[in-house]
């Protein structure tokens, strides 16, 4: 257990926590419900041109969410850190604003292009970073309920979503400008609960710190990201819509897990920062220290099944429904230790972010060979080895500090 450390949470802790998870819940039931709809309404070939767009665009979400999300999770609760939430807000809002004026002007030129689904898809992620990063910052405020609002809008929309492509035959273009109309409300409603109250201004010289630490931690989200969008991309060279279309899949019941234990890290990350601050860093890394050890040799035997499996020519459902399950659980213990060690200084973020570059440069180049040899199994596969040398770097480098 990461907080209390120790501690039974308080029962409003376990109220709001199950509250904000009905709301991610709903969201995440409905996307992954939705496009499991869309793919039997458009086919393989249109939902391909839907998937390719979201999951080549998947990293501007980790650019605009994560690091600026996590960045605020960490410096907001600490004494002093209430004069940031006005910087966070800029940081999260101003991409969204730069890409909905170029999908517009994108748009108006050839409204069924592949720039304009392209753009569309990127203000998409865009909007939902920002949307993450305002709901966080209202969770700060004690206004958890703007969270659940948030993402029960986003389900909404979701099905919506679906019932307008049934009634209008729309295809992907137009399906991804809904949903950035609609994000372009919320975040609007959102951000001016925010803003009706002030918070005092930071300490001197607050600011600098708060933008590096967005930017270390952004780094190691978008590089852990864009993974997925280097695999989207080797599916796109495949040329092959139906692996595109079972990948997608394969990949939103990943994230399904994946999302869930982010979530509930965010949800605890206040506390752990004022736990951190209060009683030292050296703690913080002897506790991650004690997660990776286990998890890093198991992670290691795991990848070298899924390899026999794959070597024997085993890449069917129940091998890719193995290595989904390996990753979700090497998941599942990697990010509790990084969030101790993000959370402790710049060095610690940097750290992370370094690990999360290799894990992204080891997923590119096993994807390189193993998504033409195996599709769905060989993307997994890779995954899987990118975060046993994330996990690794991490433990190799918090033994030699403390050796």
């Amino acid at each position: 257990m990461i907080v209390g450390l120790r501690r039974r949470p308080p029962p409003r802790l376990v109220a709001v926590t199950a509250a904000l998870f009905a709301g991610r819940g709903a969201f995440r039931a409905a996307l992954w419900t939705a496009n499991l709809v869309l793919l039997g309404m458009w086919g393989a070939d249109e939902f391909a041109l839907y998937a390719t767009a979201n999951g080549v665009s998947g990293w501007l979400l980790a650019l605009t969410s994560s690091g600026i999300e996590k960045a605020a999770l960490a410096l907001v609760p600490r004494r002093g850190g209430q004069g940031l939430r006005p910087l966070f807000m800029l940081l999260a809002a101003t991409p969204f604003t730069l890409a909905v004026p170029v999908w517009l002007a994108l748009a108006a030129a050839d409204p069924g292009g592949a720039p304009a689904r392209y753009a569309a898809a990127a203000a998409y992620a865009c909007g939902l970073g920002c949307c993450a990063v305002m709901a966080a910052l209202n969770r700060l405020r004690g206004r958890a309920r703007a969270d659940v609002f948030a993402y029960l809008t986003l389900a909404v929309a979701q099905a919506s979503g679906v019932g307008l492509v049934a009634w209008t035959g729309m295809g992907a273009n137009g399906l991804l400008a809904v949903h950035v109309g609609v994000l372009a409300v919320l975040n609007g409603v959102l951000a001016a609960g925010l803003l009706r109250r002030r918070p005092g201004a930071p300490g001197k010289g607050a600011y600098r710190p708060a933008v590096r630490a967005a930017a270390l931690l952004s780094v190691g989200e978008v590089t852990s990201v864009a993974a997925t969008s280097v695999t989207f991309a080797y599916f796109a060279h495949l040329d092959d819509a139906q692996k595109t279309s079972v990948f997608y899949v394969w990949s939103v019941a990943l994230s399904v897990v994946v999302m869930g234990v982010s979530y509930l890290l965010r949800i605890l990350q206040p506390r752990v920062a004022v736990w951190i601050e209060g009683m030292g860093e050296a703690g913080a890394r002897r506790m991650a220290r004690r997660i990776l050890a286990p998890a890093v040799p198991a992670g290691v035997v795991a990848v070298v099944v899924l390899s026999v499996l794959l070597a024997g020519g085993q890449r069917g459902v129940v091998a890719t429904g193995a290595a989904l399950l390996v990753e979700a659980v090497l998941t599942a213990a990697v990010l509790p230790a990084f969030l101790l060690v993000e959370n402790t200084d710049d060095r610690g973020r940097r750290l992370a972010a370094v690990a999360a570059c290799l894990q992204f440069a080891v997923v590119a180049a096993a994807g390189w060979f193993l998504v033409p040899a195996a599709a769905a199994f060989g993307a997994l596969l890779a995954y899987c080895a990118g975060e046993v040398v994330k996990g690794g770097v991490m433990l190799a480098t918090l033994r030699k500090e403390t050796s």
